[in-house]
């Protein structure tokens, strides 16, 4: 059942654009688009996505049989005839707390995010809700202690028994400073400084650009909200929400509060599309919750590369692999890996207008993203459905193939995902505070809180990646190479040097980091050659 003048129990036809002017306005709208992929004629798209994949099938298992592909295993009966095959499981250290940040004097968050300000005015985004006030200037301090406040979980009436600031400044400025907005627009200066700073381009991973990764960490509330359920496994008798985090070359680049009984995979468009910042992400990685039956062609037509990775990737091909010619042919004897099912081409063709028409309503963000995705991977029979389907098994196809062919692929899949994971324990660190538990009120507040969280989560990274930088740049200056290559490969993400907690202070005259001397320090440790500090892991 569907109610048109709902939000979530819309038809799809009501969420797309109006079909008469869609019909009359078609050559207009994709125009507006300014999306390359999207007005190609889909028939043209089929014929290259065919020439690539029956060349696909003949290339990985050419280099199967030669012996190329070193990584995959083949499994064999007692006649040593092959059965099968796996790809074994790659496990990769944590990239948090590397002792190279041991020796460091210990800094309190206060003096973190008063030398983020200092090199990035990011409390200048900070704008006064009322346009009268327009021109008031939040007080960095006080922004500090609302910002620790409220992304700890010790929120504003306990901070003022713990810090050097007054409740009525804390309560005032958290109402008149404190949005989401505000707070997505001091992230992304910060970001976007760390994105300029010289070691940052070396954090890239593959040769096609920045690869990111999307993952939800489920969080404990305090209260009982919307979007908060129960779940035993992973808040035992409690609720709480899934904090669904787009993370790139360890920054979080953007987060969204969902609930915890909602798929990730609908929210995966939505998510990649509210990139606010400057950093251009070229392919994004995440775990199966990231796959339902419509992502891989959505983020295809919107030129991104969708990398997830497969647990029992050799069930999953036998089972979802498919090919423009039939399957059972002679094409593919002898082949380990081959399809298991014919594309569906002439429903794709007979239903390329109405496919195109939802393409153009993402596009135009005409609608929520995770609405219409959601509705798509959710109906059980509908012919444009289906024809999405097979499109998005193509893509699927493509990659999988790619994914077992690559072994410096599915190496990039794997460390993408456990940078993302190093932010979530870099949060769970921050939380720690209150318990690990998630304040507010209501979703708004939730959400300001995720969003407070993610803040000093950046300033943090911009603290370690601003030091790592300045050693970086000595020891390419002095032909250090072997420092540079380990000192590239060091996460940002390391808090063991920073005091999360206790009393805190933001108006008692704190220093400003002297990262001049705190550089020097960590440069004496270089030229004593004492690298046994620095832990890499083999993989890396």
């Amino acid at each position: 059942m569907t109610i048109r003048d709902s939000i979530s129990y819309k038809d799809l036809e009501d969420e797309l654009i109006d079909n008469e002017d869609w019909k009359n306005n078609k050559p207009l709208i994709l125009k507006s688009l300014e999306n390359h992929l999207i007005s190609t004629d889909l028939e043209k798209i089929l014929n290259d996505f065919e020439s690539l994949l029956d060349g696909r099938y003949h290339e990985i298992n050419q280099r199967i049989t030669s012996g190329d592909n070193k990584k995959i295993k083949t499994k064999h009966n007692k006649k040593h005839e092959i059965t099968g095959w796996h790809l074994p499981y790659q496990k990769i250290g944590s990239d948090v707390n590397n002792p190279f940040f041991d020796g460091l004097n210990i800094s309190s968050i206060g003096q973190i995010i008063k030398f983020t300000n200092h090199e990035t005015n990011f409390i200048r985004e900070f704008t006064h809700i009322l346009p009268a006030y327009s021109k008031k200037q939040a007080e960095e301090a006080i922004i500090s202690a609302c910002l620790v406040a409220k992304g700890t979980g010790t929120d504003i009436y306990k901070m003022k028994d713990i810090s050097d600031i007054k409740e009525q400044d804390l309560i005032s400025t958290y109402n008149n400073f404190m949005r989401s907005q505000t707070i997505i627009a001091a992230s992304d200066v910060i970001m976007n400084k760390v994105a300029k700073l010289p070691i940052f381009t070396k954090y890239t991973i593959g040769d096609y650009g920045v690869h990111a990764s999307v993952d939800g960490q489920k969080l404990e509330t305090k209260y009982n909200t919307i979007k908060a359920r129960y779940s035993s496994k992973y808040y035992g008798l409690g609720k709480g929400i899934s904090a669904f985090t787009y993370n790139a070359n360890w920054l979080p680049i953007c987060t969204k509060i969902i609930g915890a009984n909602e798929h990730e995979s609908g929210y995966l468009l939505d998510i990649v599309q509210s990139n606010t910042s400057d950093i251009e992400i070229s392919a994004i990685s995440g775990d199966m919750h990231s796959i339902n039956r419509v992502n891989f062609i959505l983020l295809h037509m919107f030129r991104n590369k969708f990398m997830p990775r497969f647990t029992k990737l050799d069930t999953k091909s036998n089972k979802h692999l498919v090919s423009f010619n039939d399957p059972k042919s002679k094409t593919y004897d002898g082949f380990l890996i081959k399809p298991n099912k014919q594309v569906n081409k002439n429903l794709i063709l007979k239903e390329k207008d109405n496919i195109l028409r939802i393409f153009a309503t993402l596009a135009l963000k005409k609608n929520s993203q995770a609405n219409i995705v959601k509705k798509l991977s959710s109906y059980k029979s509908n012919d444009t459905f289906r024809a999405l389907i097979e499109l998005d098994k193509i893509v699927m196809s493509l990659y999988m193939l790619d994914y077992i062919d690559d072994e410096e692929m599915q190496s990039n899949v794997h460390r993408s995902l456990n940078r993302g994971e190093s932010y979530h324990q870099l949060k769970s660190a921050i939380l720690k505070v209150s318990g690990k538990k998630l304040s507010g009120k209501t979703e708004i507040e939730i959400s300001i809180n995720n969003e407070c969280a993610r803040l000093i989560s950046i300033c943090i990274i911009f603290y370690n990646a601003s030091l790592l930088s300045k050693i970086y740049e000595y020891c390419k200056h002095n032909n250090m190479t072997e420092e540079c290559k380990r000192l590239i490969r060091l996460s940002p993400v390391a808090w063991q040097h920073i005091n999360l907690i206790g009393k805190y202070e933001f108006l008692s005259n704190i220093e400003l980091l002297d990262i001049k001397n705190i550089t020097e320090q960590l440069i004496e440790k270089l030229n004593a050659k004492n690298l046994d500090c620095i832990l890499i892991n083999p993989i890396y």
